[in-house]
């Protein structure tokens, strides 16, 4: 059925006449450079393909090719002639549907994704639970179709397979994310430059706002789990970004041993975002009942503002509702 899919979605992109496609709303390395490889194969065949995204893209990330067919403007989707809508890494059907309904017409939908809590909302559903990232997924739609990725879509998706598998190094790597590594390190892959941009511009400001999240580490008095938390003012007092924080969950998930990791960081609107790591229980149904979504190790959600205070009090709070439905 996979590689079935993959043929489909290869037609129908070729006989699209005005394709749009959206990356996750939270943007990311698989987000991005699962779209932009794509973006990139139709790129050579003369069709330049919008990319929205929700947000500008975080300096890390300029360094991707194609960067340039991004945009936020949501006013691309008011064209009648839009026939074919692509999704990427979307495990949101709501956030999908919001911009579908800005579109005149009714164009068919192509949902690609790996994430386990995915609604399956498209006209055509890739959505591969097995796969490491997004990405792997679209580097599987380029073998499947006998297409060889260009040097410039090869470190795209090589920017989605790290994000996603935190360099090799979580426990979402697995044969798929080493097989379409190789092949693509031989097709021209700049692996380096990808982690020089994501992972080694870390400015001191930023690790001192880790430094906050290490002192404020907490462990559950009956069961593995960790947590910390982040504050606005540790954020914006040491004139670090939320771009830039990112990450800090992958690390301690690497060098702290639980079952389960909470990392919240309040959000600029006064809400609490929560990132969760899981070595055994499945977070993403902790993350899917909290209107979130991810996967069985990694997952996430957003708590409204008012609702909870991001001090030690309220975000443990938030861990001891989640540590229940664990139970």
């Amino acid at each position: 059925m996979e590689s079935y899919t993959h043929r489909r979605i290869h037609d129908l992109l070729l006989k699209a006449k005005r394709p749009v496609f959206i990356a996750d709303e939270r943007i990311d390395g698989d987000s991005l450079g699962s779209s932009l490889a794509m973006a990139d194969f139709l790129k050579g065949r003369g069709i330049r393909v919008p990319v929205f995204v929700s947000e500008p893209i975080p300096t890390k990330y300029r360094f991707l090719p194609n960067v340039d067919l991004c945009t936020t403007d949501a006013t691309i989707f008011d064209d009648p002639t839009i026939d074919l809508v692509v999704s990427f890494d979307c495990s949101d059907a709501s956030y999908v549907a919001r911009l579908l309904a800005l579109c005149p017409a009714r164009p068919t939908t192509i949902n690609i994704d790996h994430h386990a809590t995915n609604a399956r909302y498209g006209s055509v559903n890739q959505v591969v639970v097995s796969s490491p990232a997004t990405a792997e997924v679209v580097y599987r739609w380029f073998k499947e179709n006998n297409v060889v990725p260009s040097r410039e879509a090869a470190t795209c998706l090589m920017t989605g397979i790290c994000f996603d598998t935190t360099v090799f190094s979580n426990s979402g790597t697995n044969q798929r994310a080493l097989e379409a590594a190789s092949d693509l390190l031989m097709g021209g892959a700049k692996i380096q430059e990808v982690i020089r941009n994501m992972y080694q511009n870390r400015g001191v400001n930023v690790l001192r706002v880790w430094g906050a999240a290490l002192e404020r580490i907490r462990r559950h008095s009956t069961r593995s789990v960790v947590a910390t938390f982040l504050t606005r003012a540790d954020i914006d007092g040491n004139g670090a970004t939320d771009d830039e924080v990112d990450g800090l969950s992958n690390f301690l998930n690497l060098v702290t041993e639980s079952d389960v990791l909470f990392v919240m960081r309040e959000s600029p609107d006064g809400g609490i975002k929560v990132s969760m790591r899981s070595s055994g229980p499945d977070v993403a149904k902790i993350a899917s009942a909290m209107g979130g979504g991810g996967h069985r190790k990694a997952a996430g959600y957003s708590v409204a503002a008012g609702t909870h205070v991001c001090d030690d009090a309220g975000c443990w709070r938030l861990v001891e509702d989640a540590v229940r439905m664990l139970e």
